[in-house]
């Protein structure tokens, strides 16, 4: 069969976790609460842009200031992840979850009441460092809380279904809550939305979710941590700050320094390991063709989805002069159709986990193709025209991350099992900004010279997101690419 590595049933026995839920009901009742972390933090990445202007008018902010409310937490959460799935493998994926659950409400609830922005930003920073404790959890987990690998399939199927609504939810309820103006409060209201979700989270945890750790004698690497907090540091603070400082000076010294910096962290993380210590990044990890493989497949493949979504956003609402709401509307139709996908492609598992994965790649790729054809051939270009490419990549990415993620998840031993949480939602996080940093370029450039030939506001950003299309195209071949380099196993194989 084609297969990947722990995607069949006998790849692993039911962990502590799987036996002390009992009841399915009590179980799947476990997978909302866990789902839960993955939805607000999703959301939170979404839903505080939308509000970014009355937040500006509100607190009466400047341009910078407002971008850092956004940055922070982007940046916060990118860089603690590899940290927050350490801290569950030493002391336990449900404690960890529901400190982390518990400092994302009380840091929501701080950000609500910011009575200036500069309290808002240092909120929004601690806000993203929560975000990064909690995220690794969820995803670690789905992967020790469903052991049968159909079972899991589903989970992680779920998963996606929720990344797809948090996505569309943030959009569209920011816009909504910001308009509405409940009881005055305007933006503050995107920030309260949190507490309900993690007060009841937090509640129903402990009656749901037994506490499973490892055997093993773990203490925190804080060499390791301040190293990877750096070489992290050092590449996300110039991809989120870079695109507004014209990647002159500071940015550019810090993008050369970050690489110095990872060789530092891995050299160090490998020594600790050979002498038997305990790193803060298992290096047994990346022994694991399938882990390598699927880490680099998630960072290329996000780094080809945002920038679309990024720069669609751009095109509707400055090209084509929609509201926000609007937007939002319209690119529900990608979100929609990734959160009804992913189930389903969960349950396609029998069928081959490549074999799936391929046909969501090249599902992506023919919607990328489409808006790249449209954009070159039809002037004047109809906005409802790109509606079918929305719903190809939706549909293309529910097929693809499901499968990925279950795949790479399962074959994972236990006691690593925090650690390839971290490095996965990290990859994902940085694939997210290294994608937006790499493709602004291509984008402004074409936009730049649309505009000296004289273009229409609207056909320039048109002809910019086509350019987009166009680098989103290459790397989703390279993904293709990729997926025929991932290794198979046999069924039943560990």
């Amino acid at each position: 069969m084609d297969d990947v590595p722990g995607t069949t049933s006998g790849a692993h026995e039911p962990s502590a976790v799987t036996v002390s839920l009992g009841l399915d009901a009590r179980r799947w009742v476990a997978l909302a609460v866990i789902l839960s972390g993955i939805f607000v933090t999703i959301m939170d990445s979404a839903i505080v842009n939308v509000a970014i202007p009355n937040i500006r008018s509100t607190l009466h902010a400047s341009f910078g200031e407002a971008e850092l409310t956004v940055a922070s937490y982007a940046l916060a959460f990118s860089v603690g992840m590899i940290t927050g799935g350490r801290l569950g493998d030493i002391y336990g994926q449900r404690s960890v979850f529901m400190v982390a659950f518990a400092a994302f409400t009380l840091t929501s609830f701080a950000c609500a009441v910011a009575p200036n922005i500069e309290v808002l930003i240092v909120g929004r920073l601690l806000q993203g460092a929560s975000a990064a404790m909690l995220s690794p959890q969820v995803f670690a987990l789905v992967r020790m809380s469903f052991a049968d690998g159909r079972e899991r399939a589903t989970a992680f199927g779920a998963m996606g279904a929720v990344i797809g609504l948090a996505y569309v939810a943030g959009l569209i309820l920011g816009g909504v809550l910001v308009q509405a103006d409940l009881f005055g409060l305007a933006w503050r209201m995107v920030f309260l939305v949190n507490l309900p979700v993690g007060i009841v989270a937090i509640f129903l945890t402990p009656l749901v979710l037994a506490d499973v750790r490892s055997g093993e004698r773990k203490r925190l690497d804080l060499t390791g941590v301040a190293l990877s907090t750096l070489a992290m540091l050092l590449l996300m603070l110039p991809l989120v700050e870079g695109p507004e400082r014209g990647w002159a000076g500071w940015p550019v010294a810090m993008l050369v320094a970050s690489p110095v910096a990872f060789v530092g962290f891995y050299l160090q993380q490998r020594w600790k390991s050979r002498r038997g210590l305990s790193p803060l990044l298992e290096i047994d990890l990346f022994g694991d063709r399938a882990f390598n493989v699927g880490a680099l497949l998630i960072l290329i493949f996000w780094g080809s989805t945002t920038p679309f979504s990024f720069s669609y956003v751009l095109l509707m609402q400055t090209g084509y002069g929609h509201s926000p709401l609007a937007t939002a509307a319209s690119l529900a139709i990608l979100g929609g159709a990734f959160g009804i996908v992913s189930p389903i492609g969960g349950r396609l598992a029998s069928f081959g986990v490549r074999r799936i994965m391929m046909a969501g790649v090249l599902v992506d790729l023919v919607g990328m193709l489409l808006a790249l054809v449209l954009c070159r051939t039809v002037d004047p270009l109809p906005a409802a025209w790109l509606l079918p490419s929305l719903l190809l990549v939706g549909v293309g990415m529910g097929l693809f991350m499901t499968p990925i993620l279950n795949a790479v998840m399962s074959g994972i031993h236990d006691r690593h099992v925090g650690s390839a949480a971290g490095i996965l939602t990290t990859m994902q996080r940085g694939g997210n900004a290294l994608g937006v940093a790499a493709l602004e370029v291509p984008f402004f450039l074409t936009l730049s010279g649309a505009r000296s030939r004289g273009l229409s506001q609207t056909a320039s950003y048109v002809q910019a997101f086509g350019a987009v299309a166009f680098w989103n195209v290459l790397m989703l071949l390279a993904v293709v690419g990729l997926l025929l380099l991932l290794p198979t196993r046999t069924s039943g194989a560990s």
